[in-house]
């Protein structure tokens, strides 16, 4: 254990004042700070304030959330409230009164977890004697609840977790409890001198020891307690009353509840982990792949209308077909005027004018056929071929087009398909964080499917 530290009588007086001037009426209003000094200073012990004259006897108010976890404390005085929440861990607190706390206590390791989990063992037994009492979940009762712990309680035995005594050792139990009570009854009319003391003591001792033994495995059904608080996915979730079963938690369901509880964990799953939780090529298959094409196909649309030298070069643009006729009128002009030219009689007096006519025409024909150029304005065959062969692409993979553009994948998934894929995938013990397995069992006719969970 650390060195103890120790308050100076000037800082104890410092607390002291400030915690005057914090008192109301009802309570000693106190900061956690102010409370963990005082308690420093007494070593711990919380019987300081019940001393102190300045507290007047008042119940203390904690202004905040109290850690006293791992401190050597026992008592931890007058509390009343706590303004937060209170934090008892690995102390020896045994109780805590009628002190509330606005938050949570968190006491694993203290005796009062000890106490507080003896008198919830105990509240829950009583509540199963009532049941056992009446035998209300006797299979002919059928009784859903009873059906699903005669469920649980057949898995543990054919399992081997638990052996409940055979009809013989029943059998052999009551005759001993019998038997005891006649022990019992024979020592008590017993002088203390009669030489018979020794003798029936020792066989009260034995048949006690034997009792015992066999309670050890006097268990049934009734040990089965449902949780009335928490499901798991929508399963009834159960405890087991047993020594040796603490803290364990199982769930059992029909197949059509099995269904829906792995489906709800699935929703869950994908709404806490999102896309990043799976595999590209798991995640791959449930896309929503129209959506994607459809936005795909109106950015692409949109970008290259507005930025065509970024999807076309040179050779991308041709002549519009009314170029590509008039191209070809002209050149056969041309060619039928050059051949005419080239025919005329070298011997004619015109000879010299019709052959520089002919020219002219021909160069007028000419300049108007090296006047036509492609244009460089994408028509809307091009772009529509462009936007295809870029959408055709995102098709191909839509994944790689949401990455590139930084899109968040959940947005374009199909979530309920997903779901149930992976429910398809991993089957129902996806919902099984403890060991991923389950088991079975036949009950009235109907198979109830059982797992441990915790």
């Amino acid at each position: 254990m650390g060195k103890k530290l120790r308050l100076t009588e000037s800082e104890l007086h410092n607390v002291i004042r400030r915690i005057i001037e914090q008192s109301d009426d009802e309570y000693y209003k106190i900061s956690p700070e102010d409370y963990l000094d005082m308690m420093q200073y007494a070593s711990y012990n919380g019987n300081i304030f019940r001393k102190q004259k300045q507290y007047g006897g008042k119940p203390l108010y904690i202004t905040g959330d109290l850690d006293l976890s791992g401190k050597d404390v026992t008592d931890i005085g007058p509390i009343a409230y706590v303004d937060g929440s209170l934090d008892i861990r690995n102390t020896k607190v045994s109780n805590l009164g009628d002190l509330k706390v606005k938050r949570y206590i968190s006491d694993s390791g203290t005796p009062r977890e000890r106490i507080r989990e003896k008198q919830e063992l105990d509240t829950k037994l009583t509540q199963q004697e009532s049941l056992r009492d009446s035998d209300e979940w006797a299979l002919e009762q059928g009784d859903e609840t009873g059906e699903k712990a005669h469920a649980l309680f057949d898995n543990l035995v054919n399992v081997g977790e638990i052996e409940p005594l055979s009809d013989d050792d029943k059998e052999k139990l009551i005759i001993l409890r019998r038997k005891l009570q006649d022990l019992e009854r024979e020592y008590e009319q017993l002088d203390d001198n009669d030489d018979r003391v020794s003798e029936v003591q020792e066989a009260i001792d034995e048949t006690q020891s034997e009792i015992e033994e066999l309670e050890e495995n006097d268990v049934d059904v009734y040990m089965i307690y449902p949780s009335p608080r928490y499901s798991h996915y929508g399963l009834q979730q159960f405890e087991v009353l047993i020594p040796g079963f603490k803290d364990r938690e199982y769930t059992v369901g029909t197949e059509d509840e099995m269904d829906v509880a792995a489906l709800t964990y699935a929703k869950n799953y994908i709404d806490d982990v999102g896309a990043d939780g799976f595999n590209e090529s798991f995640i791959e298959d449930y896309l929503d792949v129209d959506a994607i094409v459809n936005m795909a196909e109106e950015d692409y649309d949109y970008v290259v209308r507005e930025s065509p030298e970024s999807y076309f070069n040179d050779k991308d643009y041709e002549l519009t077909d009314e170029q590509e006729e008039r191209k070809d009128e002209l050149e056969t002009m041309i060619y039928d005027l050059e051949q005419e030219q080239n025919e005329l009689d070298t011997d004619r007096e015109d000879y010299d004018e019709l052959y520089e006519d002919f020219q002219n025409h021909i160069d007028a024909l000419q300049e108007e056929l090296d006047s036509i150029e492609v244009d460089t304005e994408p028509t809307e065959d091009m772009i529509d071929n462009k936007v295809y062969e870029l959408v055709r692409d995102v098709r191909r993979d839509p994944l790689d087009y949401l990455k590139n553009y930084g899109l968040n994948i959940k947005d374009y998934i199909d979530e309920d398909e997903l779901a149930q894929g992976l429910v398809d995938s991993d089957g129902w013990g996806v919902m099984n964080g403890y060991d991923g397995q389950y088991d079975s069992e036949d009950v009235n006719g109907i198979t109830y499917y059982i797992m441990r969970t915790n």
